[in-house]
């Protein structure tokens, strides 16, 4: 991949890539990863004839790691993408997520509707799904909750060799590289504070808020193979959807889909990508005859 660049947006430095030329895609990764994961997908987009831009988001990678909780409310993350994007030049991207990118991607298609072209989303479904979900998927993300005790998880995640973080992560991922990136200053409670500032019990208690249907042509993709989130999270995401939307089920891949399943990833990818219309299109005024 190539060299990283920097740009000091909403209050904190972005490392971002950017290749290629073409219509816009803007790659947004999860927890534990960085810019890393779409190493498979930034070459074939780019072949494919798409510019690529696949940022650190906030707290991972090279760039910034504010230790504030409240630094990485959902808005907040939204913002650092679209200051992004206006950084660039870039008016009405692709947004494509995985994770916790998945998360900002979907939030991105409600605050900036007008701002978006097209929506893929891998792994984690409509916030609308999850709002309320079910015992099996609360089992499955009983990690959540042990991420929210700042200061003990930490300590419990690095003792004896960083036991109980390979036990959780086991070898998925990048998972050999996620321990060099969480031992840089600042960035285990950086990521983790993701889980505190987004997923706290506290915020089952707020009033539910209604979310405004996406208008993009959507693709959801899950893995059959992901412990984390259960199928019902993506496959009952299409009723919050308005535009096109389409669903893909992966039967040889896990939560990490990019690299678990990375051509037939950039397969789904590539023939959705600018092929429906796109939500809001120009509308040019007749001419008088």
């Amino acid at each position: 991949m190539t060299q990283k660049r920097t740009v000091h947006v909403n209050g904190v430095d972005i490392a971002y890539v950017d290749e290629g030329e073409g219509d816009p895609v803007i790659l947004l990764h999860g927890f534990p990863d960085s810019s890393y994961l779409w190493r498979h997908q930034i070459p074939a987009l780019v072949e494919g004839g798409f510019r690529v831009v696949a940022p650190d988001l906030r707290g991972f990678g090279d760039s910034g790691k504010p230790q504030e909780i409240e630094a990485y409310g959902m808005q907040t993350i939204v913002n650092d993408v679209v200051a992004l994007t206006m950084q660039l030049g870039i008016k009405r991207p692709h947004v494509v997520g995985h994770d916790w990118g998945a998360a900002i991607a979907w939030m991105y298609a409600f605050l900036m509707p007008r701002r978006l072209d097209h929506l893929a989303v891998l792994s984690v479904g409509h916030p609308g799904v999850f709002a309320t979900p079910s015992i099996e998927q609360r089992m499955a993300s009983w990690y959540m909750l042990f991420y929210q005790f700042p200061g003990v998880s930490e300590e419990l995640l690095r003792r004896n060799g960083w036991r109980l973080f390979k036990e959780i992560m086991g070898r998925d991922g990048d998972y050999d590289r996620y321990l060099r990136d969480l031992a840089r200053p600042g960035a285990l409670t950086a990521g983790l504070n993701w889980y505190r500032a987004n997923r706290s019990p506290a915020s089952e208690l707020r009033p539910a808020r209604p979310f405004p249907p996406v208008l993009a042509p959507t693709l959801g993709i899950w893995g059959a193979g992901d412990k984390a989130l259960l199928e019902e999270g993506m496959s009952g995401s299409g009723k919050f959807v308005k535009g096109p939307w389409r669903y893909e089920r992966v039967e040889d891949a896990g939560h990490w889909l990019p690299l678990d399943a990375p051509d037939e990833v950039n397969k789904l990818l590539l023939g959705f990508l600018g092929t429906e219309r796109p939500a809001h299109e120009e509308r040019r005024p007749r001419r008088r005859l």
